[in-house]
């Protein structure tokens, strides 16, 4: 028989085998994935070897961390236009960034995977760069408090954010939360804490603009 009549049978594409090949072009171990989705080393193992399947909540975190959809890790399909998928639709996910890795931000592909230690459901209105950052002190108290989640979409321009709407600066390669205020041509960065000193201060040429807020993110507390 002539070689170039033989073809090469492949295996079948699985779950488990995108996963490892998403997970491998990521530059992520399955201990580091593990860790972004809160689950032991041995459940991505299983995962890769098709012994098990994740779950919807696992998948929400999997999909943005691999730089793919929930689609595509299912079914290897990158369009669903011709079948019904079933499943419902879940929200898509946002890396929370430290002050430090909020103040470099560009856009989502500027961070790494592996320096993104958590993830939260977008806003709505959020956009495709959005990021989460935690609050750091009293300044906009009562507002905001130390530890709320709040959302920053850096594709908001400057120009249309109005005097008392927030936004986030970048000072020193850390990034600042503060009420943009437009005043004689001058912008201005103000605290929601009256008591919070120095309360207002100008947005000098040096800071670097990083976004607007979009909204908070409450996490489920105990009241008992």
């Amino acid at each position: 028989m002539n070689t170039k009549d033989i073809t090469e049978i492949q295996e079948p594409e699985t779950i488990g085998s995108r996963i490892k090949d998403l997970r491998k072009k990521a530059k992520l171990t399955q201990k580091e994935l593990a860790q972004m989705l809160g689950v032991s080393d041995a459940a991505v193992l299983y995962w890769e070897k098709d012994i098990n399947t994740p779950k919807l909540e696992y998948l929400n975190i999997m999909a943005p961390a691999l730089m793919t959809t929930i689609d595509f890790i299912m079914y290897g399909k990158t369009d669903t236009s011709d079948s019904v998928v079933d499943y419902r639709p879940v929200a898509r996910m946002l890396p929370v960034l430290t002050y430090v890795q909020a103040g470099t931000f560009t856009d989502v592909r500027s961070i790494s995977p592996h320096e993104i230690d958590e993830w939260l459901p977008a806003p709505p209105n959020a956009g495709k760069n959005s990021f989460y950052m935690i609050i750091q002190g009293i300044s906009n108290a009562p507002h905001f408090s130390d530890g709320d989640y709040i959302c920053i979409d850096p594709d908001v321009p400057l120009e249309s954010v109005q005097t008392g709407e927030m936004i986030v600066v970048s000072c020193d390669g850390a990034a600042t939360f503060k009420a943009l205020v437009r005043e004689f041509n001058q912008l201005y960065l103000k605290a929601l804490n009256p008591d919070f000193q120095p309360n207002i201060i100008p947005l000098t040429e040096g800071a670097e603009y990083k976004g607007k807020y979009k909204g908070k993110f409450t996490p489920s507390q105990k009241f008992l």
